[in-house]
């Protein structure tokens, strides 16, 4: 498996505008701190994995967890990191299926978005281990 890489900060800034205008939260604000994004991709390209479906899952938490953590936005941060994650997962045909209430992996998010220090591991293997829940695997098009 080769992993696809093709998640770009426009991206991101474009998904949470998105989130942005469905208007679910009436304090949602759209704005974006360069700096910190940056830091999401940091984070997203030192994380060594493997070229397999574990490392791809790895990758896509890593991606989640950074921008729940850094909180790039003005709001929809952790709504942003899900969906851009779900991208990712798509681009590499495979799919993130959440159930729709998703209290668990947002109860996870808050975890890692409370811990300022960094990104807490053991809370990022409780997510790795949701998200291989949740992923089914799909044949190339």
């Amino acid at each position: 498996m080769n992993i696809i890489y093709n998640i770009s900060k426009q991206d991101i800034i474009d998904t949470n505008q998105r989130v942005i205008n469905l208007n679910l939260d009436e304090l949602d604000v759209f704005g974006v701190n360069q700096s910190t994004l940056d830091e999401v991709f940091k984070i997203f390209d030192k994380v060594d994995v493997t070229d397999d479906l574990q490392g791809l899952i790895k990758k896509g938490v890593y991606l989640m967890a950074s921008i729940a953590w850094a909180q790039p936005f003005s709001g929809g941060n952790k709504r942003t990191a899900s969906l851009i994650t779900a991208t990712f997962f798509h681009h590499n045909e495979i799919e993130m299926v959440i159930p729709e209430d998703g209290k668990e992996l947002r109860k996870l998010l808050y975890e890692i978005q409370e811990e300022r220090l960094g990104l807490n591991e053991a809370v990022m293997e409780q997510i790795i281990f949701y998200i291989s829940k949740t992923i089914t695997t799909h044949e190339p098009r």
